[in-house]
């Protein structure tokens, strides 16, 4: 129920549209007809067709049903006794806008082919195949009759002579199909070629003057004739029976009956060219192009030319000379010509690519040279390619190494060679000397009570260790840390590092004498007057922990210090002492002996 209330629905829709469109529109009370709502009976030998509506049309449906004609054959709503055709159902729901289907009745007959063909020349009989279609996927049989109706032949594939035929097909279920004509025409007469007395005549390079002449051309019976001349590559040329103003070339004749189809064909026919050029590239040479370069060739080609002409794929002329050398890899063709105007091309020709360019993968890594040690390198130059060689040489081609890379070499330019078995590349790089700043070595002041020899040693770890005088005179020189100097007074010396011919800042060192130190005056006059006021000890500063000590006569303490500052100006807690000899005993350090002497104060 509710699928009808739908198709109603739809049908209702489908009116509205029809009456505004004037569109014809198909429906059924369940759905629009098909083919699928008939039992299509097709038509055979045995039955004519019929296409009956499946279960029982509705009353409110109306039928007409015509043939391809537009005949009316039934108002009703199944036909039968047909033949096949395309018929259309026209069809109203409830008086309404009308509604068509068209269904395809077929013919389960075979059905024989007619053909019309004409013999082979020069033969009296053909194989001819039957041509048909069938419905039936079983197997038919074949029936040939003459014009005058007698058998021919049962094969599929008989062979007749010219006549007319007629074809007979025949299915599993006894169904034949109506006669087809076969008609098959007698070949065409072939004409005869006499080519004994035909003229060849040469031709120039400079124009197209060849001709063949002489020819003849019969039949039985007589023409007219059709001619059609041909170059080597199958090009017509030219339809009169003489061929004239042709270049130097292979040419062929054929001759037919003007109303047949049978050629006569002549034999190939060569125009000669005067003057020809002679060339060969049998024994031609091609010399490969290697590393990219323009360094390939072309030798080797024989010829009789007087110019020549090489062009490459872009119609460049890349050479004038018969030998072609000095290209790229790449196809090449040789133009070559004489002094009357005869031009042939030659090839082409392929100059190959030869051994691959030499791929720089990556660039040297420079490693400058420090101090002058001979310790400068060229590493990491690698290169993509097979059968690679390196060679390092320096400006005056000495070898010095056949790896890759270059090591512990001093400042200078180098060579670095690269070849494989076709292409050499050269660099030139440059290795330069870095004077490296060494830190300056830590010396300590010495001190000796006397003159003797001293050891000096340096902390820092280097390849060379240097003490200077102070005239920057050099005095030693040693891998060893430790110097013995001789020491005979206060001087001042200077001690450096080396790394081959780079030096350190000198770093300056005094060496003090302890009895040569100081300066100890044997009198002075503490009186006010500004002139030699204080005992001074010209030297002792460099002591901080000297003891000075000075005594009176009768063996008493009237002075000490430790104060290098704290000079001793003829006084005791703050009196005058009096004028007189006093002694001393100046101690600069716990190693050395003591200084002692007199002193005179005087007022």
């Amino acid at each position: 129920m509710i699928s009808r209330l739908v198709f109603f629905i739809f049908l209702s829709l489908l009116t509205l549209s029809s009456t505004s469109g004037n569109a014809i529109k198909k429906s059924s009370p369940d759905g629009p007809l098909t083919e699928a709502d008939f039992i299509i009976v097709p038509y055979s030998c045995t039955q004519l067709g019929s296409i009956t509506l499946r279960g029982t049309p509705q009353p409110e449906f109306t039928f007409s049903w015509r043939n391809s004609n537009g005949d009316q054959i039934s108002s009703t709503s199944s036909i039968k006794d047909l033949v096949p055709d395309v018929y259309t159902l026209v069809y109203t729901v409830s008086g309404s806008t009308s509604y068509q289907l068209q269904v395809t009745l077929q013919d389960l007959r075979p059905h024989a082919q007619w053909q019309e063909l004409t013999l082979p020349c020069g033969d009296n009989r053909m194989r001819v195949t039957a041509q048909f279609t069938n419905s039936n996927a079983g197997p038919v049989s074949y029936v040939w009759k003459k014009e005058d109706n007698t058998f021919e032949s049962e094969q599929r594939s008989p062979f007749l002579v010219a006549g007319k035929f007629y074809l007979t097909v025949i299915d599993d279920k006894g169904c034949s199909s109506d006669p087809a004509e076969i008609v098959i025409h007698p070949a065409s007469i072939r004409p005869f070629i006499n080519e004994n007395n035909r003229v060849v005549s040469s031709s120039s390079c400079l124009s197209s003057d060849g001709s063949i002449t002489g020819l003849q051309v019969s039949a039985t019976g007589g023409g007219p004739y059709t001619y059609q001349w041909t170059n080597g590559a199958g090009d017509i040329v030219g339809t009169q029976l003489d061929l004239i103003g042709v270049p130097a070339g292979k040419y062929r004749l054929s001759a037919r009956l003007t109303n047949g189809t049978c050629e006569a064909l002549s034999s190939e026919m060569i125009v000669e060219q005067r003057n020809p050029l002679i060339s060969s590239t049998s024994s031609f040479i091609s010399k490969s192009a290697d590393c990219n370069m323009p360094n390939g060739a072309i030798t080797g080609v024989k010829t009789n030319a007087t110019s020549y002409k090489w062009i490459d794929v872009n119609g460049t002329i890349v050479a004038t000379t018969l030998d072609m050398v000095n290209v790229r890899e790449g196809y090449y063709e040789l133009i070559v010509s004489n002094n009357f105007g005869c031009q042939e091309t030659l090839g082409p020709f392929h100059v190959k690519a030869g051994d691959p360019m030499i791929n720089i993968q990556s660039d040297p890594v420079v490693k400058n040279d420090s101090c002058n040690l001979g310790i400068g390198s060229i590493i990491g130059a690698r290169v993509v390619g097979s059968g690679i060689r390196y060679r390092w040489t320096d400006l005056n081609n000495k070898e010095l190494s056949t790896d890759p890379d270059l090591r512990n070499v001093s400042a200078g330019s180098y060579l670095q060679i690269i070849s494989n078995s076709s292409c050499t590349y050269v660099f030139e790089i440059a290795v330069q000397n870095i004077e490296g700043q060494l830190a300056a070595p830590v010396l300590n002041d010495q001190f000796v009570c006397s003159p003797t020899d001293i050891l000096i040693t340096f902390k820092e770890i280097a390849p060379l260790y240097r003490i200077y005088d102070q005239n920057n005179n050099l005095l030693k020189e040693s891998k060893d840390r430790s110097f013995m100097l001789n020491i005979k007074e206060n001087a001042i010396y200077y001690g450096s590092l080396g790394r081959g011919s780079c030096e350190s800042l000198k770093t300056a060192f005094k060496v003090t004498v302890g009895e040569t130190a100081i300066n100890i005056p044997n009198s002075f006059s503490p009186n006010n007057d500004g002139i030699n006021d204080t005992w001074v000890l010209k030297g002792i500063e460099v002591y901080n922990t000297a003891d000075v000590k000075v005594f009176n006569r009768y063996g008493a303490l009237v002075y000490q210090s430790i104060d290098p500052s704290n000079l001793f100006d003829g006084k005791k807690n703050g009196s005058d002492l009096p004028s007189g000899v006093y002694y001393y005993v100046i101690k600069l350090t716990n190693d050395c002996n003591p200084f002692t002497g007199s002193l005179t104060l005087l007022r």
